[in-house]
């Protein structure tokens, strides 16, 4: 069970719409089949700019229907797809696009973010890997490759991207944000630290910035540096539940219980299948002397996630042995 948690950022955020005429318009500039597929391409993306996402997937596949050889298109409607929550859909059209055009980068980049967050790290290193091969000056493509590498446990790998990725684009906070949380899990906090602080003066309002930068502090012993951070990464993003999860930690370390046992059952109420969370609430139930509270919380973490039998049983031996008279 960790102390803190953090997050990784992809950069692409909604997908690029490509805005040009299907693969074989441009060949076949008099024929009517393929005028007819481009207008529908070009109306499909109006769509997609408009956010009506089921009228841009009609004209994509109309568009299909004139042009089955649109590489542009099946990429168009992967992206739409993947807005729609169609993740099996989205992926099967970035698969055609790439299998059409094998140089098409913008298609391997989104096919490796969307494997990424599929979990599929290794399939995500190798769609990214490629578009870089195509382009080696997609920070974007570096930066998802370095994410993919990060879940892997390839700190090193990780680290090497987002460097690259932030020479190609310093402006990028996003970047900077998974560049220190990567440094946070190498427990370089004070690197960690920098690269939340510079992801924060990019975008003040960046709730997972103040989250991770909270939790190096915490690691730090700054329990009111980290507490600082988590506040305003609360008050930035109210729904981020790992900030009420670390907040409720540090506060149990400075022993405010009651301040720890609200934060660690809003972070249960915004994500109430975390395993971690009821396990750690279950440790303030412990130290308050709430038995029974705390063995429904431990039987709750259980049932999530039976793997962390052996952590939780060290943590409440930990807690028991605290609770102890002193002699």
């Amino acid at each position: 069970m960790s102390l803190t948690r953090y997050s990784v950022i992809s950069t692409i955020g909604l997908l690029l719409i490509c805005w040009f005429m299907p693969a074989t318009a441009v060949a076949q500039a008099g024929s009517s089949r393929a005028a007819s597929a481009a207008s529908y391409v070009d109306r499909g993306n109006n769509w997609t700019a408009k956010g009506e996402w089921d009228r841009a997937i009609a004209d994509y596949d109309l568009a299909l229907e004139f042009d089955p050889q649109s590489h542009g298109a099946y990429y168009n409607r992967a992206v739409v797809r993947r807005l729609k929550g169609d993740l099996d859909g989205s992926l099967a059209d970035f698969d055609r696009a790439v299998w059409l055009n094998p140089r098409f980068t913008l298609a391997y980049v989104g096919r490796g973010d969307l494997r990424y967050r599929q979990g599929d790290s290794d399939g995500a290193v190798q769609d990214n890997t490629r578009a870089l091969e195509l382009n080696p000056r997609l920070a974007d493509a570096y930066n998802n490759r370095g994410r993919a590498r990060q879940d892997k446990g390839d700190l090193d790998g990780a680290l090497s991207d987002y460097d690259a990725a932030i020479r190609l684009n310093p402006r990028s906070p996003e970047i900077y944000n998974n560049r220190g949380a990567a440094r946070f899990l190498k427990r370089d906090l004070d690197g960690a630290i920098r690269d939340h602080t510079q992801a924060i003066k990019l975008n003040p309002r960046f709730a997972e910035a103040y989250a991770g930068r909270g939790a190096a502090r915490q690691l730090k012993n700054d329990l009111d540096g980290a507490i600082a951070d988590y506040n305003q990464a609360i008050e930035t993003n109210p729904y981020l539940s790992d900030a009420y999860f670390n907040r409720g930690q540090a506060w149990k370390a400075k022993g405010e219980l009651e301040s720890a046992m609200t934060d660690l059952s809003q972070a249960i109420r915004i994500n109430p299948r975390r395993a971690d969370y009821y396990a750690h609430r279950g440790l303030v139930w412990l130290l308050q002397g709430k038995k029974a509270d705390a063995q429904s919380d431990f039987a709750q973490c259980l049932s999530l996630n039976k793997d962390l039998k052996l952590s939780l049983e060290r943590r409440i031996h930990e807690v028991k042995q605290l609770l102890l008279p002193k002699q």
